[in-house]
């Protein structure tokens, strides 16, 4: 068999259709990332093919994509022997099969049994996890993880390849005296060995207790000999040890080190003690030099205060009194520009008072106008508004294009079906005479005229019967489509309250004639509501019944008013520039007062703190020459000085010599000296116990000591072993007797599984070489023998497992090939935990597959089959 192509829709996480083409016979790669869909690629690939499209089962409910509800899709396009074939299938809503090929088409189950006999599977149970009935390709097709066990074949696998052996098992074997024989050698084996585990039983199970026990007894006296040489090794070795501890202790080296040391510490410290004094001295007349310059600089600040604070306090004293006759010459000028700017301000507001009297009384009177002239535009526009409610009657009857466009096809369709109807019916018109029954197919009936769609007989009182058969091709098909599409029809146009396609034609006619009269009407009312800004009122009808709401009978009672505004306004607009004027020069002599007014408070505040300063700098230089006057003090200075330099050379020599002994290097000497004697004595402690603790130990071992132990478990273990070899060669023999007998039972089982074994034998020898496996009687891979050695295929490592599932797939699938079976690979994510040895190793023998089957690989690893020539194929 050979895939050509696949094509998935709303299958699961692939929403939208997907088609993959380019599928070769050979071997191809499907390499993606995960997660992009691989696995479920090969699941759609089982459903069409194995599962029923009619299924309604939890699995089949899984392909439906999460949160939709559509109809899976799957079609398959494949050959067999040559011949092409197309599959498609869709599952859950309209289900459906179609198979094509050979010049044939089948649907349905026909379609069904027709691939399950081109691909020889049988009907499974739907629900995915009858691997009994897949066939050949069920066990080829490998989905993901699927290959970790070695398992075997599916029964109708099974059936096959017995089919193509000719072979019987059984036929070398078999008679009373080969029973007989075998029943007793199991029973003579079975009372020393279990017959399924060959565990030991009865005498030899004793026999084997007793070498173990002697066996252990043994080991415990050795133990014991080795505890007791062990022992005399690690006295001889405490004693030696403690030997040199003690010499240790006494070595008097060490001892005139210590008092060396102790001396030297002696010396460190007086010479230290001499260092610091030197420095204290120092130190003392250096403090005494610095004092005195500092008293001298304190002199130096005071006298320059003192002489600054005097000069500045005469200037701002000068400064203070020119500020105050400034400020006294400004207050006097804002005074008197005050008093000007007031009278102004006075006849501003009297021109202001008189002016917005005179302006209420003038609003007031065209307000009144205003009023009048709405009242008699509300009376003109009533009649519009009556018009414009009319029309919003008439255009509000409106039918939208789209429902407009839907009700003339269904009027089109239900003449389309009534003259489908007319023409593939046959009408009979009856005329009968009083008293003549009328049956139509078997019933009464009283009418006078039917339309006959199929064929129908009439039987016309005892007279006689006709059978009416209409044109080929009509059916009552087409009376549905009749009633169906006047229905849909006469409920369209209930929903729209009208009669026919023409007078939703007419409606619509005459809203557009009203929504054409509506804007003329509207343009009008807009022109009789202009508004009135005067007053406030907005344009528009609304504006115009809210405006006119308000007014009440003043409106026709308002008189004009007599005064002139102009001269008004003229009055009142002369007061403020004179008001304005008198403001700003005012405003200039308040500023300018303000200004001296804070050059005086600067002055004066300055003028105190100058008093201030000069006070504290005479008492200032009073305080420094309490202490003595500058010739003292640099006296004073010169005396000191001349102490610290003396002082100095003695605190160099100090130093020098400090330097040739070094109180903390020797002080860590004596603690080093003094550590090690605390802890020779502590081993002294400790080897003294030790050494005490051996010698109890030995001396409680008695006269015959460890080695005659030893002597007599060796002698108990020997007669055990005897026992035990004797019970044991016997159960051997009657082992090997089994085993003949099953061998030659065997034998025709053997004979039936060497092709299989020969098959497969030449891909593990490439795989695993100088090794060999053998199948069960179910076909199944049993054991591998490595070295003589037998290993469960279940014990093998995962990877192992997987490979050797692989190669008995091949060797199954090689058999088949030859019989004619509809063959192909498809592995899903293989050899994920082979090295990079055995991954080249199996993708040699999947290439050298390829060259007679279609081999598959879905994997995510480019890296991994990089190497590898082969189709690569690229989801869309």
């Amino acid at each position: 068999m050979i895939l050509k192509s696949l094509e998935v829709a709303n299958f699961r996480k692939f929403r939208d259709q997907l088609r993959i083409d380019g599928f070769t016979p050979g071997l191809n790669i499907v390499v993606e990332p995960n997660e992009t869909g691989k696995s479920t690629l090969l699941e759609a690939l089982r459903a069409a093919l194995f599962i029923r499209y009619s299924a309604k089962t939890e699995l089949v409910r899984s392909y439906v994509p999460i949160g939709d509800d559509v109809a899976p899709r799957v079609n398959v396009e494949f050959e067999v022997q040559g011949q092409s074939w197309s599959l498609e299938k869709q599952f859950m809503k309209a289900p459906y099969v179609r198979l094509t090929g050979a010049g044939s088409r089948s649907e349905s189950d026909a379609a069904e049994e027709a691939l399950q006999e081109l691909l020889g599977f049988e009907r499974g149970n739907n629900r995915g996890s009858d691997a009994e009935a897949r066939g050949p390709l069920g066990m080829l097709w490998v989905e993901q993880a699927s290959a970790l066990a070695v398992e075997g074949p599916n029964r109708i696998v099974r059936d096959t390849v017995r089919g193509v052996l000719e072979a019987e098992v059984g036929a070398v074997t078999g008679g009373r005296r080969f029973d007989a024989i075998r029943a007793n050698i199991e029973t003579a084996y079975s009372a020393l060995r279990t017959s399924k585990t060959g565990q030991s039983r009865g005498e030899l199970a004793t026999a084997e207790l007793r070498v173990g026990a002697a066996t252990s007894a043994l080991q415990q006296a050795e133990v014991t000999l080795r505890h007791y040489e062990q022992a005399l090794t690690d006295l001889e070795s405490a004693k030696s040890r403690l030997r040199i501890v003690e010499r240790d202790l006494a070595d008097p080296e060490v001892t005139e080190q210590r008092k060396q040391l102790e001396g030297d510490k002696k010396v460190a410290e007086t010479i230290t003690l001499r260092t610091t004094a030197a420095e204290a001295q120092y130190a003392q007349f250096e403090e005494r030099a610095a004092a005195a310059g500092l008293r001298l600089k304190r002199l130096d600040d005071a006298e320059a205060r003192d002489l600054d604070a005097r000069s500045q306090l005469e200037a701002n004293e000068a400064t203070r009194n020119e500020a105050k006759q400034k400020s006294d010459a400004a207050a006097d000028e804002e005074k008197s520009l005050r008093g000007a700017l007031e009278a102004a301000r006075a006849e501003r507001e009297r021109c202001e008072a008189i002016l917005t009297t005179a302006r209420e009384r003038v609003g007031a009177f065209a307000k009144a106008a205003a009023g009048r002239r709405a009242i008699v535009a509300l009376k003109a526009l009533s009649d519009l508004e009556e018009r414009e409610r009319a029309l919003l009657s008439d255009a509000g009857a409106t039918i939208d294009a789209e429902t407009l466009d839907h009700l003339g096809q269904l009027e089109r369709a239900a003449i389309t079906a009534r003259a489908r109807f007319e023409a593939g019916a046959v009408k009979v018109d009856f005329t009968l005479a009083d008293g003549t029954a009328l049956r139509i197919d078997g019933k009464s009936s009283d009418a006078s005229s039917i339309d006959i769609l199929a064929a129908t007989r009439i039987e016309i009182g005892d007279i006689g019967s006709l059978v009416i058969r209409p044109p080929e091709g009509s059916g009552r098909s087409i009376e549905a489509d009749r009633a169906s599409a006047e229905d849909a029809l006469a409920a369209a146009l209930r929903a729209l309250d009208i009669s026919s396609y023409s007078a939703a034609l007419s409606r619509n006619e005459r809203a557009g004639a009203a929504n054409r009269e509506l804007m003329a009407l509207r343009k009008q009312i807009a022109a009789a509501c202009p508004g009135d800004p005067t007053v406030g009122l907005a344009a528009g009808s609304d504006a115009l019944h809210a405006f006119v709401s308000t007014l009440d009978e003043s409106v026709t009672e308002s008189v004009a008013p007599t005064e002139d505004i102009d001269e008004l306004e003229r009055a009142a607009g002369q007061a403020k520039p004179h008001e304005a004027a008198a403001l700003a020069r005012h405003e200039v002599a308040r500023q300018s007062l303000a200004k001296m007014e804070k050059t005086l408070a600067t002055a004066a505040a300055d003028l105190a703190a100058a008093t201030k300063e000069a006070s504290g700098a005479a008492n200032d230089l009073e305080v420094v020459l309490a202490d003595g006057d500058r010739p003292a003090l640099e006296s004073t200075r010169s005396e000191a000085l001349r102490e610290r330099a003396a002082k100095f050379e003695g605190l160099e020599a100090a130093r020098e010599s400090a330097k040739a002994f070094d109180i903390e290097s020797i002080q860590r000497r004596i603690e080093n000296l003094e550590r090690a004697t605390v802890r020779a004595n502590e081993d002294r402690v400790d080897l003294t116990g030790k050494i005490a603790t051996l010698e109890a130990m030995l001396a409680s071992e008695g006269t015959s000591g460890p080695g005659g132990q030893v002597a007599e478990a060796q002698d108990e273990e020997q007669a055990a072993i005897a026992a035990g070899d004797r019970l044991r060669r016997e159960a051997d023999t009657l082992e090997m007797l089994r085993k003949a007998l099953a061998e030659a039972a065997s034998e025709a089982s053997r004979t039936f599984l060497a092709p299989v074994t020969k098959r497969a034998a030449r891909y593990v020898q490439r795989l695993l070489p100088g090794c060999e496996l053998s199948f069960d009687e179910e076909l199944g891979p049993s054991t591998v023998v490595r070295a003589g050695i037998d290993e469960s295929c279940g014990d093998l490592s995962r990877g192992t497992q997987e490979q050797l599932a692989i190669l008995t797939r091949l060797a199954f699938a090689d058999l088949l090939l030859e019989d004619g079976a509809p063959i192909s690979l498809i592995l899903d994510d293989p050899l994920v935990y082979s090295d990079d040895a055995r991954l080249e190793t199996m993708t040699d023998i999947l290439q050298d597959a390829s060259q007679r089957m279609q081999v598959i690989l879905l994997t995510c690893r480019s890296k991994a089959f990089r190497h590898v020539d082969a189709n690569r194929i690229l989801l869309p």
